[in-house]
């Protein structure tokens, strides 16, 4: 069971990467926050959170963070942790303190996104819960917009 002191001591470090995330002026700098912050996990950490995952979340084997290559890997993060968290609560299970601190930093960087970059405006294709993969194959469309 996680005490208080845990608690508080992941929350102070997800702020470190959320006020990184809200300076962020260009998609780079949102990616880094998030490479950064997922870093920053224990391995103990990780495991605990792979325990209930099935191996969707943003974690190896190894229990090292998944790379983050752009803004898209972003949000399929972000639509995955929703998914789970969603999938647990339907079928009566908590999600883990883990799971819902994963949840509250990408509710944080899809502000981050929506903020600077419109959903309409973006090439993105969501993964339909049940499909996640951890290592965050895409499926990429084209910009209907540009064409």
């Amino acid at each position: 069971m996680a005490t208080t002191e845990y608690v508080l001591d992941s929350l102070t470090e997800m702020d470190r990467y959320v006020r990184q995330m809200a300076a962020a002026t260009k998609p780079a700098d949102l990616v880094d926050a998030v490479s950064g912050y997922l870093a920053s996990w224990s391995k103990d950490r990780v495991l605990n959170i792979q325990k209930i995952d099935a191996g969707w979340a943003p974690f190896d084997d190894r229990q090292q963070a998944a790379p983050v290559c752009g803004v898209t890997d972003v949000l399929q993060i972000c639509d995955s942790v929703r998914a789970q968290c969603i999938a647990l609560k339907d079928s009566g299970i908590p999600p883990s303190a883990e799971l819902l601190e994963l949840d509250l930093f990408f509710f944080f960087a899809r502000q981050v996104v929506e903020e600077h970059e419109p959903l309409s405006t973006r090439a993105y294709a969501s993964i339909p819960p049940g499909r996640h993969s951890s290592r965050l194959a895409a499926v990429r469309y084209e910009n209907v917009l540009s064409n």
